[in-house]
């Protein structure tokens, strides 16, 4: 589906698929967006989705504090959740069928943040060759290292806060801690380390007695 975006007073991103044109709104309007002469109503994971792409872009979304409206032609538009809210973005009795889907996420976020801890490592092995008779030559590998040892930091820094964002997202759509540890290979100690590190709760309310997954357990 060839989809073309118009100016306007909303600002365009270059996200594009063969199914879909995003368009992120910048300006923290609370206005239902308009498409096709139609309000665009929220966009939720969508189990029947072929096109799971769209699924990812409406869960980024809510990581980023955001909400997909969507238009039946396919045309996508981010607006800035109201504030004080944090809406599901599961629909109603279907959180069990989207487990997959949010363990899918947290353990490539895991893999990322595995990747960027070897590069760190890697970064960190590169101190032997700095020595050098010369003093001026030494001064330039030696700032050379730290920006590379800084730029791997940042980047692992970046992928850790990303894991702990994507923990976050799966706990309150209720994905117990215990599968999450299992499917992407943490400590149930880690995790729940990394939610408290940033004052989300530590525990899923599937983690708790009573719940209708521990019942199940």
């Amino acid at each position: 589906m060839n989809q073309q975006l118009h100016p306007g007073s909303t600002a365009e991103t270059a996200e594009f698929s063969p199914l879909r044109a995003v368009r992120v709104d910048h300006h923290g309007t609370t206005e239902v967006p308009v498409h096709c002469g139609r309000p665009m109503p929220v966009r939720t994971l969508d189990f029947t989705e072929v096109q799971d792409s769209v699924n990812h872009a409406v869960a980024q979304a809510a990581v980023d504090g955001r909400r997909v409206h969507a238009c039946d032609c396919g045309f996508l538009q981010e607006t800035p959740l109201p504030e004080g809210t944090v809406p599901s973005i599961v629909p109603d009795g279907e959180t069990m069928l989207f487990r997959p889907f949010f363990t899918q996420r947290v353990l490539a976020a895991a893999g990322q943040v595995e990747a960027a801890e070897w590069s760190f490592d890697q970064a960190l092995a590169d101190a032997a060759p700095l020595a050098s008779p010369d003093a001026e030559e030494q001064a330039r590998r030696l700032c050379a290292y730290e920006a590379g040892l800084e730029a791997e930091r940042w980047r692992l820094d970046q992928a850790v806060e990303t894991l702990r964002e994507e923990l976050r997202l799966a706990v309150r759509h209720d994905v117990p801690i215990t599968l999450l540890a299992r499917e992407a290979a943490l400590d149930e100690a880690d995790v729940e380390d990394l939610l408290r590190s940033d004052g989300a709760p530590a525990e899923s309310p599937a983690d708790q007695p009573g719940s209708a997954y521990a019942a199940a357990s």
